[in-house]
């Protein structure tokens, strides 16, 4: 992911935690408008909603590089999202509702 894609994606990372928490038929219409990175960061973030996951394994569940992987967390954390990886390396969002904001295991 180039520096121009990562900086968007931080910048968006408050929207995108709003777009996250939109009824799922609001999503399903409004999904197809967004971009190519967005729409892989909301697959990404699906992913790991309701359990912990490496690098690797949420690339192999998306089909994205792990370090494509890594670099939009970061992104996502910078803009403000609020998680960072676990001593294991694994990413988790907290189990139940639909607000995603990442915590730290």
């Amino acid at each position: 992911m180039d520096k121009t894609t990562a900086d968007r994606l931080t910048d968006l990372a408050p929207m995108l935690g709003k777009f996250l928490s939109l009824h799922p038929d609001e999503q399903e219409w409004l999904l197809p408008l967004l971009g190519r990175a967005e729409r892989r960061t909301i697959r990404i973030l699906d992913e790991i909603s309701n359990h912990a996951l490496t690098f690797e394994e949420i690339g192999r569940l998306t089909d994205t590089h792990p370090n494509t992987v890594k670099q939009t967390l970061q992104a996502l954390s910078n803009g403000g999202l609020g998680f960072r990886v676990s001593s294991t390396g694994k990413w988790l969002t907290p189990v139940g509702g639909r607000k995603r904001k990442l915590l730290k295991l």
